[in-house]
């Protein structure tokens, strides 16, 4: 189980840093929120996404983040922690934890700090806390994409994924909906070209809202692969000043 455990905690965070570099973040509703229809057309607001993607902070800082992941319709996994941003890599804590629609064989809890050249991790099962586990950073790490690029490749693809602007979390966020290919994804990110390449998976939908500060506000990727089904949805809120994060003693 503490192989399993901390395979899944390797897995969930290459999730969540495949989108997160440079990443533009903003406080978003749980994934079951539904948002308010559209209130401005796209032709309208398509160049204040672009200027405010633009003009976004590059300072340093922190913020909540919640990643979960779905088969089907159904949660399976749930990361959760607080993570610097803007700096050369990742830092921050984060837990894994499996729902309670995962079966009690199956089921698992971890802990994982992220520092820019370590990655340490360890079990939380059953009210046991295992022994802290060290892995080195995946070389790759300072290639990988941030939301930002993401965002800049559904502008691409033109008028038809501008969608207007809906009310996330109480305020006006931006709509861009669309179909990213395998081909595109090659230079935003190689995690996931690499394994879309492994699978056969030529695209998959991806939606991002960006509010007028130039952050994701939320992010959605579905993708079917090996013929299943499998949705992820980012997250973040309560943003604050780079928290310190050291390796464990």
């Amino acid at each position: 189980m503490r192989h399993l455990a901390t395979v899944a905690a390797g897995f969930a965070a290459a999730v969540l840093l495949s989108g997160c570099s440079k990443g533009e973040t903003g406080t978003a509703p749980a994934p079951t929120a539904k948002t308010e229809a559209p209130a401005t057309p796209a032709s309208e607001s398509a160049f204040e996404v672009e200027a405010a993607l633009k003009n976004a902070d590059p300072a340093r800082y922190s913020a909540e983040v919640r990643t979960e992941t779905y088969t089907g319709s159904i949660l399976g996994v749930v990361m959760s922690g607080r993570m610097n941003f803007n700096g050369p890599a990742l830092t921050g804590r984060l837990t894994l934890k499996t729902s309670d629609s995962v079966p009690e064989n199956q089921a698992f809890s971890t802990e994982t700090i992220l520092l820019e050249d370590a990655t340490y991790t360890r079990t939380l099962d059953d009210g046991t806390v295992g022994e802290w586990q060290r892995m080195g950073r995946d070389s790759s790490a300072a290639g990988l994409a941030d939301y930002g690029a993401y965002v800049r490749l559904l502008l691409d693809l033109g008028p038809a994924a501008r969608k207007g602007t809906d009310k996330v979390g109480g305020a006006p966020a931006y709509r861009l909906s669309g179909n990213v290919t395998q081909d595109q994804l090659r230079t935003v990110d190689r995690r996931l070209y690499d394994r879309m390449r492994a699978t056969g998976t030529k695209d998959f939908a991806c939606d991002v809202w960006v509010n007028d500060s130039g952050r994701v506000v939320r992010f959605e990727q579905v993708l079917e692969m090996a013929g299943k089904s499998a949705r992820n949805v980012v997250t973040f809120q309560n943003f604050g000043a780079p928290v310190p994060v050291s390796a464990p003693e």
